[in-house]
């Protein structure tokens, strides 16, 4: 054991533009220079070659045992290389000191406050424009050793687990006396060392989650030790007196009074099952080989479910993913390249099952199907009683959904996951749910199936109307709801606008029943509007919108397609909230009265909301900037 008054640290600067720190003596008691240090330094990425084991990968970075020579001596060390990431997060970190630096600062620190620590040997980082690129730490390794996870596992005599148990209860109390704390007190980053005479002794070897207790929190003290109950609360070989015995020491050690101990455990062993109960439901998330997505409608609401979709593809890539939805809609995801298969949902004929036979049958054998399926894991993203039935119907024992699910749907779920203000918009939020099942990689990522046929169906269209470039404008003028319909007069007036200042032709698309709207645009429009209103399907839609220069439209589903296609687009707002469905990412898309400042609620009740009082010069304005920044389409 190295006394903390021979520590010496020495600075090294590298002519390969790498810095850092080395300590100066060994925990063999060998003695190296400076310039040792420099020499053995002086190419660093030759350290990670030749190593004898590889301990974990994971992206760029790498942990390794290597032997290491050092003026002409040979020791073995623990190599771990850090390289920074992509994104905002990651940049504010790599204005710090490389990972490298911070940890051999901190391990220095405890060995000097006599902390059990793995030795650090040396720490270097190469920095660029002021910015960490990479940082690469030496520490000692331990022969015979293995991890607390692993001793746990061990059959070992009683003597040795009362000792062990101590030594952890000593070590993290010496963390908290010391004004510090682990972050991430788990059985894995402590390490169990036996020496010749098989007496076992327990070292910190991850420097990462040690943080100071400014404030000396209580519940900083407490947490590393319902933290580290939980990672071995799967471990048979521990039971409840090792926990008891840990927890008495530390205790004793931190002068927490025996009056408030057995309460204090009690509330502790509560969290310590709820961190493992939700480690395990990530873990389980694995074996998620049959997933069924609930969504059966609305256009523009599928539309937002796609990215959810994609992450569980990402995550599950061998799971076979199913969605129920209505006929109607069912062309949208039907050739979808993440989705396995659709099961229809008829909702007009279903709804008659009480009094139409044909009704009934259909509904049974839906119902067959379902619970047939053996679904390990159901994602409800309608949240409604019939849906939400549908889900507890198919006898899947995993039921994620909505926390505040309408129709007191919320009960049959097993899983509820709650809306909070880092998740209003639905696209997040749904990504929030799948992230509850162990998703872990959840970008956000919209992919709108398209064959062929539809392209060339869309483009025939077009050339029948006079259309044979890409140099057009799409007005959607209708809805399913009368109350969120711009009104057509300001559509027409809209229209001219285009038509003088880009010169570009204007179609108008809807469904069969919107022609009359067209129609009545065109009755008070004075240029020429192409009437396509019920003569596409969603397949012709999606191709039509794809190749448009922008698309002005009312919150529906054409104009949630164009979103999701990244084309130029103008969405209108009255009483629907734009922060819950507005394109993802693209504000400057939104006309509405006060789009950020309606909270959760789906509508507003307030006269001021109403889409009337979205003025024409407003809507142009928003024209005029998005094909001017036409964004890089999809």
């Amino acid at each position: 054991m190295i006394s903390p008054r021979n520590v010496k640290v020495v600075s090294l600067q590298l002519n390969n533009g790498f810095s850092g720190r080395a300590m100066l003596l060994s925990k063999s008691d060998n003695v190296f220079s400076k310039a040792d240090w420099l020499d053995c330094l002086s190419r660093p990425q030759s350290l990670f070659e030749e190593t004898e084991k590889i301990l974990k990968t994971q992206g760029r970075n790498c942990v390794a045992v290597k032997k290491l020579t050092i003026d002409s001596k040979q020791i073995k060390v623990v190599i771990k290389r850090h390289r920074s990431g992509k994104g905002l997060r990651n940049f504010f970190r790599s204005l710090q000191p490389g990972k490298a630096i911070r940890n051999f600062k901190t391990a220095v620190k405890l060995i000097s406050r006599e902390i059990p620590t793995a030795m650090p040997l040396a720490a270097i980082h190469r920095k660029e424009n002021f910015l960490t690129k990479e940082s690469i730490y030496i520490t000692e390794y331990f022969e015979n050793s293995c991890s607390l996870y692993d001793f746990a596992n061990e059959k070992t005599n009683f003597k040795s687990r009362r000792q062990i148990c101590r030594q952890v209860a000593t070590l993290l109390a010496s963390l908290c006396k010391n004004g510090l704390w682990h972050r991430d007190a788990k059985a894995s980053n402590f390490l169990v060392c036996k020496d010749n005479e098989n007496q076992c002794r327990v070292v910190l070897v991850d420097m990462d989650g040690i943080k100071r207790n400014i404030f000396r929190k209580e519940r900083n003290q407490l947490r590393c030790l319902w933290q580290l109950a939980a990672s071995v609360m799967n471990v048979h070989g521990v039971n409840r007196t090792d926990y008891l015995r840990v927890f008495t020491a530390y205790c004793d050690l931190t002068g927490i009074g025996h009056p408030q101990q057995k309460q204090l455990f009690y509330k502790l062993a509560k969290k310590a099952k709820a961190k493992f109960m939700q480690k395990a439901a990530a873990n389980n998330a694995a074996s998620f080989k049959n997933i069924l997505i609930i969504k059966p409608s609305s256009l523009g609401d599928i539309v937002l479910t796609l990215p959810a979709l994609s992450a569980l593809r990402r995550n599950f890539p061998d799971a076979k993913i199913s969605w129920l939805v209505r006929p109607e809609f069912e062309p949208l995801i039907k050739n979808h390249p993440h989705l396995t298969n659709t099961i229809i949902f008829d909702r007009k004929l279903l709804g008659k099952w009480w009094c139409n036979w044909k009704s009934f049958s259909c509904l049974v054998s839906l119902i067959r199907q379902l619970r047939s399926s053996r679904f390990d894991a159901v994602f409800d993203f309608q949240g409604l009683f019939r849906t939400v039935l549908f889900g507890w119907l198919s006898g899947c024992k995993r039921r994620f959904g909505m926390a505040a699910a309408r129709e007191f749907g919320h009960i049959f779920y097993t899983h509820k996951i709650a809306q909070n203000k880092d998740c209003i918009n639905l696209v997040d939020y749904y990504l929030k749910i799948v992230k509850a099942a162990g998703c872990k990689n959840i970008d956000v990522e919209f992919v709108l199936p398209q064959n062929q046929q539809d392209v060339d169906s869309a483009n025939k269209l077009l050339t029948e109307n006079g259309i044979s470039n890409n140099n057009y404008a799409v007005l959607v003028p209708g809805s399913a709801h009368a109350d969120k319909c711009w009104p057509v007069e300001r559509f027409a007036v809209i229209a001219e606008k285009i038509s003088s200042q880009f010169n570009m032709p204007i179609i108008a698309t809807g469904t069969k029943s919107e022609r009359a709207v067209v129609e009545k645009i065109k009755s008070v429009c004075g240029v020429s509007i192409i009437n396509l209103a019920g003569l596409t399907g969603i397949g012709e839609l999606t191709a039509i919108l794809k190749k448009t220069k922008i698309v002005i439209s009312n919150d529906t589903g054409p104009g949630h397609i164009a979103a999701a296609l990244n084309v130029p687009l103008v969405l209108i707002f009255g009483r629907s909230n734009p922060a819950r469905v507005a394109p993802y990412g693209r504000a400057n898309c939104v006309a509405a009265i006060e789009p950020n400042g309606r909270g959760f609620k789906p509508d507003s009740t307030k006269a001021k909301h109403d889409i009337k009082f979205v003025t024409i010069d407003e809507v142009y304005r928003k024209i005029c900037e998005q094909i001017e920044n036409k964004p890089s389409q999809l």
